[in-house]
Parts: structure tokens; C-alpha cells; sequence
């Protein structure tokens, strides 16, 4: 069996890092990785009653403003 220094190897990772983050970049498809696996039930209600909790939070921090019955202005923070 070859044996191999440390330093050389961290070396020869240096010299090839590169080369393998360009190969990476490359074969990387574009755009947003799509969801592959549906989202397990109890998790979609976690997740609605978050969603719920912050906007009632917003609305009573008064981020959220009513322009019309379709249109909304919600502040960023």
C-alpha cells in the first residue's frame, strides 16, 4: 500500500479543487431544485399554522395594510 503524506495530499486537493468546483458548476442544472417527494401531511399543517401565526403577528404589528379587497401592501422587514 502507497503511502501518502498529509501535506501532499491536502496539496494535490488544492491543485484539483478547481477543477472539480468547475465540473460541478457545469453539470448543475439551472433554475431551482424541484421538490421530488410530497410533503408529509403533518408537516403541511405545521407549516399553514406558521404561516397563519405570522401573519396575524404582522397584522397586529400593523405591516399589513388593506388597499382593497384584492390588494394588499405587506411590510418587509
Amino acid at each position: 500500500m502507497k503511502e501518502v503524506d498529509l501535506s501532499d495530499l491536502t496539496d494535490w486537493i488544492n491543485e484539483e479543487k478547481s477543477n472539480v468546483d468547475r465540473a460541478i458548476l457545469r453539470n448543475k442544472p439551472l433554475g431551482r431544485k424541484i421538490r421530488t417527494r410530497p410533503r408529509d401531511p403533518d408537516e403541511i399543517k405545521i407549516l399553514d399554522q406558521l404561516c397563519m401565526k405570522r401573519w396575524e403577528k404582522a397584522e397586529q404589528e400593523g405591516k399589513i395594510r388593506y388597499l382593497s379587497d384584492r390588494v394588499w401592501y405587506y411590510e418587509i422587514d
